[in-house]
């Protein structure tokens, strides 16, 4: 069982070297690729299957566009000339995702934390980005922002599913922390009951009158639920438990590297488990009593069985989580989007605990790691390293960042995530507009 944890913490939050000749000022700033899908019997599209991997808050979106990608592609193009066949996504987990396209085994890694974060003075890569090689080098690369969504506290309770089943529980930051940290071990801890008035047992006179009520959650031990494997999903739910109540979660041993990908340096209560990837987290949940766990809103809609707590925002507002309140919550920090300071330094990429009613916060974005040029790396993610398979990598994560009937987004809303604010999404495409082969354009635009 952990201790409960004190001391403020204070963490800064940079990634270096992304977006690394230009920089994103307003949110006017002008795309530059138009989602274009033409494809040529000289291209040799349809004999490249580039593999792609990383984040599992990914999964539902990638495996879902890739099909629609190469409809799309053959409608523009004719089928004889448009990819046939681009291979799955595997959701690996972020950290899988960096080390993946690093090693060169992706052509595309995801992660949702761009490569390069440094917190408290340490890159959260620096096993990664180690040695003098192009490949290790953070400039070889360019970070593409594709997705933005939240992360749910999906919750088995069988017992108030049955009795309470129009109400949600609520909970706050406080009360995660200390469930994460094991402070909190029962359902039915006096926090926990304040925050929900409405679910309890009420006692009634022959008048009617309520003579006496009492909590009805249930007294059963709380199972938290993390992520065992590295995980952008388990940064963002730590930097949300960071912004919101650093000094009273952190780990024992004092760590400088907080919020990391490995959850909170892998201390947790006694009785927690560990999940691979989203769907295992997703799983323990579905099959533990009394079980919580963090997962990306696509796999609760996947789940259909389970409901995600509300959660209590900045504003004091006991939020759902759904594509509106993420929104909202992106919306919160407009006037600070992704951005390259002196030195090639990005910051602003954490849009966790915004301020505003209506937001939901714990939302993040996922990124796209691509190498930035392909000549001479041989094969990419099992792919030729071609002008071509840079081409077809390139068009396809364009696509993604469209909007409208026609653009990858329609997909990822399907899937419950969020359509790209303009400025983010302008911020993707001018990323995508910097990969060159042999130094020189793709020719996208």
């Amino acid at each position: 069982m952990m201790k409960k944890l004190g001391g403020k913490l204070g963490v800064a939050l940079v990634t270096l070297g992304l977006l690394s000749t230009f920089t994103i000022t307003n949110a006017g700033a002008s795309a530059t690729l138009t989602g274009d899908l033409t494809f040529t019997a000289a291209n040799g599209a349809n004999g490249i299957n580039p593999a792609m991997g990383g984040s599992s808050f990914d999964e539902p979106f990638f495996n879902a566009a890739i099909p629609v990608f190469m409809s799309a592609a053959a409608k523009v193009s004719g089928t004889s000339n448009a990819p046939q066949s681009i291979a799955l996504y595997s959701p690996t987990g972020s950290t899988a995702g960096k080390k993946g396209v690093v090693a060169g085994t992706y052509a595309v890694g995801a992660s949702d934390v761009p490569m390069g974060t440094v917190v408290n003075g340490v890159s959260l890569d620096a096993s990664i980005l180690t040695g003098s090689s192009a490949a290790t080098q953070l400039t070889s690369y360019v970070q593409i922002p594709v997705v933005l969504g939240g992360e749910g506290l999906m919750y088995n309770l069988p017992s108030l599913k049955k009795k309470f089943s129009k109400d949600t529980v609520s909970l706050n930051s406080r009360i995660l922390a200390s469930v994460y940290d094991g402070a909190i071990t029962t359902w039915n801890n006096p926090a926990i009951c304040k925050l929900n008035p409405k679910i309890v047992n009420v006692k009634r006179n022959k008048q009617g009158k309520v003579i006496s009520s009492k909590c009805a959650m249930p007294s059963i031990p709380i199972v938290p639920v993390y992520r065992a494997d590295g995980s952008g999903t388990t940064f963002i739910f730590m930097d949300y438990l960071n912004q919101t109540q650093g000094a009273n979660f952190k780990n024992t041993s004092g760590a400088e590297v907080y919020p990391n990908t490995t959850f909170n340096q892998g201390e947790v209560p006694s009785n927690a488990l560990g999940g691979q990837k989203n769907a295992g987290v997703a799983a323990d949940v579905q099959q533990t009593v009394g079980a919580i766990g963090y997962v990306e809103y696509s796999y609760i809609l996947l789940q259909h069985t389970l409901p995600a707590a509300l959660i209590v925002n900045a504003a004091g507002q006991k939020q759902a989580l759904n594509p509106k309140s993420v929104a909202a919550d992106a919306a919160a920090f407009a006037s600070t989007p992704p951005s390259e300071s002196g030195g090639g330094v990005v910051s602003n990429f954490s849009i966790v605990n915004g301020k505003n009613k209506g937001d939901y916060p714990i939302s993040g974005y996922s990124w796209a790691i691509v190498r930035e040029d392909w000549n001479g790396l041989g094969t990419v993610g099992g792919a030729t390293a071609s002008l071509s398979s840079e081409q077809l990598v390139a068009k396809f994560l364009d696509w993604c960042v469209q909007s409208g009937t026609n653009g990858g987004q329609t997909v990822s809303q399907e899937q419950g995530y969020v359509q790209l604010p303009s400025y983010v999404a302008a911020v993707a495409r001018q990323q995508i507009a910097l990969m060159t082969f042999n130094g020189q354009s793709l020719g996208l635009s």
